[in-house]
């Protein structure tokens, strides 16, 4: 058999990939017309390019969060606007997804439909009902379309109150996606990790690299787990306190000095450091997170601390 003619997957013809790119983006305006869909359907059904270049514009949409902010609707009203849309979704299709996350890591935080500043918290109710409330230094990207609900956790935390909807509603993270089942839920973003915290209903995780063979991973209302983009980690229990943030609170029980000092850094730009000396102490107490000088004081009152400025750091020792 002689395959010279076959073209690979990496190398779709233009004109199919703009055809892609325009069905895409006139999903992004509108749920799809029965008669759209069936013409779709037809689109794709005509050739195997037709369909590989599909599966790839799906892939945009379903592994990667959400589409460029350019795709506003304001931007989508203007002709040469429209264009210029077009062209960009023609070359992320073509080279998804590593074009995709080249583009994100450039956009830096101001490609999210939600962010808060360093000490910020933002409440907020979505388009289908669904509430979220963005805890300091976080950005989350949305993509809601006529078949799901994508909330990209980009940085940061955010906790979530789903509204009833039929199209599901997941979390993407960098270590993997998260489908809602009905639920209150938190989810942080860690340096190499994702913590879920499940305070209703259940939540299934399914890491980005995961094996198909590795179960269901039904994390349920009280329980919490960390798990990065190979494998999950050991399911445990939700502290009572561990929404305390959003009322401005840090509760800590039995938590490592240096711990409760990167915890406090999350919502004020000074940076604290801890004398190696003290790397066995641990603290509890309940502590405001909107006002360091007073957590700082009330530390140094409890454990007989010294604090101090050194330069642009704030030590603390003994």
């Amino acid at each position: 058999m002689n395959n010279a003619s076959a073209t690979p997957d990496d190398a779709i013809a233009q004109p199919v990939l703009a055809q892609a790119a325009s069905w895409l983006m006139l999903m992004q305006e509108a749920p799809l017309l029965p008669a759209q869909q069936l013409e779709l359907e037809r689109w794709r059904l005509a050739s195997e390019e037709h369909e590989r270049a599909w599966k790839r514009a799906q892939r945009l949409l379903s592994r990667l969060g959400s589409l460029p902010p350019t795709l506003a609707r304001p931007t989508l009203q203007r002709p040469s606007g429209r264009r210029a849309v077009l062209r960009g979704l023609v070359l992320l299709i073509g080279a998804a997804p590593l074009a995709w996350w080249g583009w994100r890591s450039q956009a830096g935080r101001f490609a999210s439909d939600y962010q808060t500043a360093v000490g910020e918290r933002k409440h907020a109710r979505l388009a289908d009902g669904t509430q979220i409330i963005l805890n300091t230094d976080s950005a989350l990207a949305l993509l809601f379309d006529s078949a799901q609900r994508l909330l990209h956790l980009r940085r940061g935390e955010v906790y979530i109150v789903t509204a009833a909807d039929p199209r599901p509603l997941r979390v993407q993270t960098l270590q993997g996606q998260l489908l809602a089942l009905g639920t209150r839920f938190s989810v942080r973003q860690l340096a190499d990790e994702t913590l879920l915290e499940v305070h209703e209903g259940a939540v299934q995780v399914r890491p980005e690299s995961a094996s198909p063979a590795a179960g269901e991973n039904i994390i349920r209302a009280g329980q919490q787990v960390r798990f990065s983009r190979e494998r999950m980690g050991r399911i445990e229990e939700v502290r009572d306190t561990s929404l305390a943030w959003q009322r401005g609170l840090l509760v800590a029980d039995d938590m490592p000095l240096q711990q409760w000092a990167q915890e406090l850094m999350r919502y004020a730009d000074p940076r604290l450091e801890c004398d190696p000396a003290l790397r066995e102490l641990r603290v509890s107490g309940t502590f405001p997170v909107d006002d360091l000088p007073l957590a700082l004081a009330m530390l140094a009152q409890t454990y007989g601390l010294q604090v101090r400025q050194a330069g642009g750091l704030v030590v603390i020792s003994r």
